[in-house]
């Protein structure tokens, strides 16, 4: 039933006129096309509305993140087209697939400053929950390599964050305030946001805390309670913007996080099982996660100088790791991992004869501590001099860019290139000398040289069609090359000195169309992998089965991604979408290359809804409807990781959700959602927890 299900859904969202594009907008009376939604990650210094964008990109607006009702930003993926957000656990539900790819192949920016770091690993990540959705205007989401504008990391794509700014209203002074808050069923939690902002003259001001309790969560009618899977949340920003003219102002933002022994369940005893998975075996092994970004820039648009616009920034972001780990023999494992990174880049941007000119330089420093102890059973305390990846260890990327975009009559033609270069040094790879497998201390230079093309051309007034080429570029990171740390499958990850960068070309072409009351658009694309990394077997160490990392030939990832509008009346509008990415890529099996599937992509996803909302400020209802195949392409590390994926495969589902929203009186909204319906018991592929069973959620959003 659910096949069939899943193959009517699959062709009525190939058969609806879908963009791939813009966030649906809420259709009003006389006005039912969406308005324009430019898409900085793409040009940040002359960005394109999302319909001229020369990228398969979406945007995701604070509105419907808002009306979501997310628990964390990387849950406003789980409607984005083509994307599937795998779960660790609850509180490590945070790695978005885009493309194929996750971890440390996807790059995050917020505001334009790297999120990524040398520590993040391969496959699904949790640092991305460490960005509150409450800053979040909106996120640009660039699917296909960004390399050229943004360096190291972007390969299935880039997720460009623009947060929330102060609003100065001009002369005199002005004060307002707000207070949110959410109510979630499934896992008895409440969400607190309070904000203060205001402004002075040309000064605005903005701040705002944010507390999350998140309960242990209840999955669908037959998995129940899921124990060990809550933790608590804690979040404050400040932003600070001074317009120095009507063209340029400075900001200062701080961002805070903390998440406080947030358990990664499905390594556990208290795990469930489902559908023949196995369970965990540790006691406890929990996290304590912390991230502080601060930062200062300066953005500036000028007229008849020597530029025409211009933005800089100086950063500083620390990262911080903490494991807690009991094993079942009684020894306590705890492991420290803080990444402090600054970074400074600068944009430039002139209109010239020959297009408008983008030219940039950016420098990022990561300087790593790592350190861990042991306490035995007995109490006996060993203390390491490193943890995961190497202490003491520095990560350097610079890069230097330069981008044109010049239209040919109705053809807009945008080619780039980037140099990018990385050092990576650590002495400390190896600190005991008397082990049985000795690692040489790291000191590796990685560079390439990479470009892009982009076309896009004007049929008429209504389409778009769009081509283009982008070359991906990865530095192997401080895990790739030092990590010794036990991962999921139960094998130990062993230094790998000598890798190469993993390169990849992508390939993709499409259209939009945009009418009044119609948005629709189709991309395919191809991904060609170069060098790509996959572990291979070391022997053992310390008992346990060792895998080191090295190069591999090649790969490939290809898919589509279709999405869309069509509002029929002013009050109506219905959206779909559907995505589908598979890879392989050459694997050591039985010692022999071989091609397998890429590890945890996710399978065909598609969605569709259906809303009504009344005129200008009135109530809004919308009912969604998400449908996932099931995925059985596995890959070796797949078919041994069966505490998060059944034998077989991850089965598919179709999960239905109805939210609305209702505007008390002029600063008070109330909105309501219910989450799977019919409480079906269904899990994310790659994930290690099912998700929540029926899911009441009531959240209250007051402004003065």
């Amino acid at each position: 039933m659910l096949k069939r299900l899943s193959g009517i859904a699959s062709a009525f969202l190939f058969g609806t006129l879908v963009a791939s594009g813009a966030e649906p907008a809420p259709a009003a009376a006389g006005a039912p096309k969406s308005p324009e939604i430019v898409v900085e990650g793409v040009s940040p210094l002359k960005p394109p509305d999302v319909f001229d964008a020369p990228y398969s990109a979406e945007v995701v607006g604070a509105g419907t993140i808002l009306e979501q009702q997310v628990r964390t930003v990387p849950d406003a993926f789980k409607e984005v087209t083509g994307a599937s957000v795998q779960k660790t656990s609850p509180g490590h539900g945070g790695s978005p697939f885009i493309r194929g790819f996750t971890g440390y192949r996807n790059l995050l920016l917020v505001d334009g400053i790297r999120f990524n770091n040398s520590v993040f690993r391969d496959g699904p990540v949790q640092y991305w929950s460490l960005l509150d959705e409450f800053l979040v205007d909106r996120m640009d989401v660039i699917r296909g390599s960004s390399s050229v504008m943004y360096g190291s990391d972007s390969i299935g794509g880039t997720v460009y964050v623009h947060t929330r700014e102060p609003e100065i209203a001009g002369p005199g002074a002005a004060l307002h305030g707000r207070t949110f808050y959410r109510y979630g069923s499934a896992d008895d939690s409440q969400t607190v946001r309070q904000e203060v902002s205001g402004s002075i003259g040309d000064l605005g001001v903005g701040l705002g805390v944010t507390y999350r309790d998140f309960n242990d969560l209840v999955g669908g009618r037959h998995i129940g309670l899921m124990p060990n899977t809550g933790y608590d949340e804690y979040d404050g920003d400040a932003k600070v913007v001074y317009r120095l003219d009507a063209k340029s102002k400075l900001v200062f933002a701080f961002e805070h996080a903390r998440q406080d022994e947030v358990p990664r369940t499905h390594r556990t005893v208290d795990s469930r099982t489902w559908h023949g998975t196995t369970p965990g075996l540790f006691p406890v092994e929990d996290y304590d996660e912390a991230r502080d970004l601060v930062y200062l820039q300066y953005h500036a648009a000028f007229e008849g100088g020597l530029i025409d616009s211009l933005k800089a920034s100086l950063s500083y972001q620390s990262m911080s790791d903490g494991l807690n780990r009991l094993l079942n023999t009684g020894v306590r494992e705890v492991r420290d991992l803080t990444v402090n990174t600054s970074g400074v880049w600068v944009q430039a941007g002139k209109r010239t004869p020959l297009g408008f000119v983008t030219a940039g330089v950016d420098c990022y420093r990561d300087a790593v501590r790592s350190n861990g102890h042991n306490w035995s059973a007995g109490g006996a305390y060993v203390w390491f001099d490193r943890g995961d990846v190497a202490d003491d260890a520095t990560y350097d990327l610079l890069g230097v860019f330069l981008q044109d975009e010049l239209s040919v009559g109705d053809l807009d033609v945008t080619p780039g290139i980037r140099f990018s270069r990385a050092m990576a040094r650590a002495n400390q790879v190896d600190p005991n000398p008397y082990d049985a497998v000795p690692f040489d201390d790291l000191d590796e230079t990685y560079q390439a040289v990479t470009g892009s093309l982009r076309l896009l051309y004007h049929v008429d007034p209504h389409w778009n069609a769009i081509a283009g080429w982008g070359m991906g570029f990865r530095a192997p990171s401080l895990d790739d090359t030092t990590a010794i740390k036990l991962n999921m499958s139960g094998t130990i990850d062993l230094p790998s000195i000598g890798l190469d960068p993993e390169k990849s070309h992508t390939f993709d072409v499409g259209f939009r169309a945009r009418y009044d009351d119609v948005e629709f658009g189709a991309f395919a694309f191809y991904t060609i992998l170069d060098d790509y990394i996959r572990r291979v077997p070391a022997g053992t160490y310390s008992g346990f089965p060792a895998r080191t990392k090295e190069n591999f030939g090649g790969g490939w990832v290809y898919g589509y991604e279709i999405s869309g509008l069509y509002r029929f009346v002013p009050e109506w509008s219905v959206r779909a979408d559907v995505g589908y990415a598979e890879g392989e890529a050459e694997d050591l099996v039985n010692g022999d290359k071989t091609m397998m599937p890429l590890s945890k992509v996710g399978p065909l996803i598609g969605h569709l809804a259906l809303r009504w909302e009344a005129p200008k400020t009135g109530p809004w209802v919308e009912g969604i409807m998400t449908v996932a195949n099931h995925q059985k392409r596995l890959s070796q590390d797949d078919e041994t990781d069966t505490q998060r994926i059944p034998p077989g495969g991850t089965p598919g589902y179709a999960v239905f959700g109805l939210r609305g929203g209702y505007r008390i009186c002029e600063h008070a909204t109330a909105s309501l959602a219910i989450e799977n319906l019919t409480n079906r018991d269904y899990r994310i592929h790659g994930s290690g927890q099912n998700e929540a069973g029926t899911n009441v959620i009531l959240a209250v959003d007051v402004t003065y």
